[in-house]
């Protein structure tokens, strides 16, 4: 177990760098990335924390105030 802890550690420490960033930027864009993403959020899991990350994803737009309620009232009645 202290073996696969410590790939974990290595694995979320080149996540977290630079270089890890933007592999992951890149394979996301990619063709490939997009078919992951799309598989997951098809998923229960993945619908989730679609709706979550985009309520958060809200917080951050210069949209107004009535109308990121409206979009989170929706997402609201999407839950599966």
């Amino acid at each position: 177990m202290v073996q696969l802890d410590c790939m974990q550690g290595m694995i979320a420490g080149y996540a977290t760098s630079p270089k890890g960033q933007e592999a992951i930027r890149k394979f996301l864009a990619s063709p490939e990335g997009q078919k992951t993403i799309d598989s997951y959020l098809a998923t229960p899991e993945g619908k989730t924390m679609g709706r979550l990350l985009l309520g958060k994803a809200l917080d951050g737009l210069d949209l107004p105030v009535p109308v990121k309620d409206q979009i989170r009232t929706a997402l609201a009645g999407t839950a599966d």
